[in-house]
């Protein structure tokens, strides 16, 4: 136990028997109070999320136990659990969001094309240079995003690697946009570099789900082991709990199951 730790109980315990004390005292001072049933049950309450610092657990008359550190750790557990699950979700709605606005075409190919990916690239660049990271923002790069995902695979000339190893995140996120719409194994490599030096946690994100996207075209069996050892070896760097890190624990699940 910690000096701090032991500074704590000895806290509690003081302001618990001194609030014992003081009830006492009335008491005596005033034998013609009545204290009531009800009101020994609020006491009880209010000091059991206490005791918990004091006593692993405590048996009360009857052989009723009270364990309550157990039930904090529970508590917890299932308090983290649910983060997990909210965090699940909102992963699955961005990407039904984006899958359902891209899942129609609007005919734009070629110049057009070519012209629309400059614009939303200069905006994507404005965005993130003009404003602070907010919801709002990020709502915005992902309608930026999902109009590369429609526009990108009607390119008709488009660097990809050079797209990936562009200093512009606005640039990367349109190789990612592209092969995550259209994967193209070949670029596997260069893709994987790309999302492991992404300095952008929005871009590194989608980077990872195209990197998925590519894993799905090539068959997780085909994978060469130094890209796994690479992915895998990068996942402590990132935030635990974190979307980024989902993303890429999706990744490597689908080349462990594969294996």
């Amino acid at each position: 136990m910690s000096a701090s730790e032991g500074r704590w109980k000895w806290l509690i315990a003081s302001a618990i028997s001194l609030g014992a004390v003081g009830v006492g005292a009335v008491h005596v001072v005033k034998p013609e109070l009545k204290i009531d049933g009800a009101t020994l049950v609020l006491a009880a309450l209010a000091v059991i999320p206490w005791l918990g610092h004091l006593f692993e657990s405590i048996e009360l008359p009857g052989g009723t136990k009270l364990q309550y550190r157990r039930l904090e750790e529970r508590v917890e557990a299932a308090e983290q659990q649910a983060q997990e699950v909210r965090l699940a979700v909102d992963d699955a709605s961005r990407q039904a969001r984006v899958a359902l606005v891209t899942s129609g075409g609007d005919g734009v190919t070629g110049d057009a094309a070519a012209e629309l990916v400059e614009q939303l690239v200069r905006e994507f660049t404005s965005l993130r240079r003009n404003e602070a990271p907010s919801p709002a923002r990020t709502y915005r790069q992902e309608q930026i995003f999902t109009e590369l995902i429609r526009l990108t695979p009607q390119l008709t000339e488009f660097d990809t690697d050079a797209a990936l190893a562009s200093p512009d995140g606005g640039t990367r996120l349109t190789a990612y946009a592209r092969l995550y719409a259209r994967p193209e194994p070949r670029h596997l490599p260069a893709l994987v570099n790309a999302a492991l030096q992404e300095s952008m946690a929005f871009n590194q994100y989608w980077a990872f789900h195209a990197v998925g996207a590519v894993i799905d075209a090539l068959g997780a069996d085909n994978v060469q082991l130094g890209t796994v050892r690479r992915l895998s070896s990068y996942l402590p760097q990132l935030q635990q709990g974190s979307d980024r890190s989902r993303a890429l624990r999706a990744v490597l699940g689908r080349m462990e199951r594969a294996g």
